[in-house]
């Protein structure tokens, strides 16, 4: 290889860098608010289902101040994400954390709530559920490291695309994983 192709290679893959991190940064706004914006319209459409699941998890008193804390949390995440990415990304990384950590707790203990996440649809969690919050907080610290990008052209364009397609799965999520791997009754 000829050193000017050297050279050009060399500066195409450092060119390259900023434009992923650009994909990441935005995709991962998207996805964060999305999932967010799912939610908390589920858990709008159903607020006493949400208020009642959170027995499951050992609150007993305290149960509609957490869940409405919950919610205002969650909404707080979706514009925070997309307007100010360090703050939203980090606060919806946080309550996913939060939200894995709860599901552990009560899956360690035996018991297997039904999961309100997204609202009124529920299925018993289980640890497709930890695994989901944690590539989900995964993806928001990742785009909180990925730098400050600006909403531009193409890489909105296909950030919003794979966003689109990942909320897809993520509002089947339920479904898909009893198709992937039936629970044994």
């Amino acid at each position: 290889m000829s050193a000017v192709a050297g050279r050009r290679s060399a500066g195409r893959s450092r060119a390259a860098a900023p434009e992923l991190t650009a994909y990441l940064q935005l995709t991962s706004q998207l996805v964060t608010a999305g999932v967010f914006a799912l939610a908390v319209v589920g858990k709008l459409r159903a607020p006493e289902a949400f208020v009642a699941s959170l027995t499951d998890f050992g609150l007993r008193r305290a149960r509609r101040p957490v869940a409405y804390a919950v919610i205002a949390a969650e909404v707080a995440v979706i514009p925070l994400s997309l307007v100010a990415p360090p703050v939203g990304l980090a606060l919806g990384a946080l309550l996913l954390l939060a939200f894995a950590a709860a599901i552990i707790g009560v899956l360690r203990q035996g018991r297997r709530p039904s999961c309100r996440c997204f609202g009124t649809k529920s299925a018993p969690l289980r640890g497709a559920h930890v695994a989901r919050n944690l590539v989900l907080a995964a993806l928001a610290l990742a785009g909180l490291g990925a730098g400050d990008h600006a909403f531009a052209g193409a890489p909105l364009a296909v950030a919003a695309i794979v966003a689109a397609v990942a909320l897809l799965v993520l509002a089947t999520f339920d479904d898909l994983v009893e198709v992937l791997a039936p629970r044994s009754i």
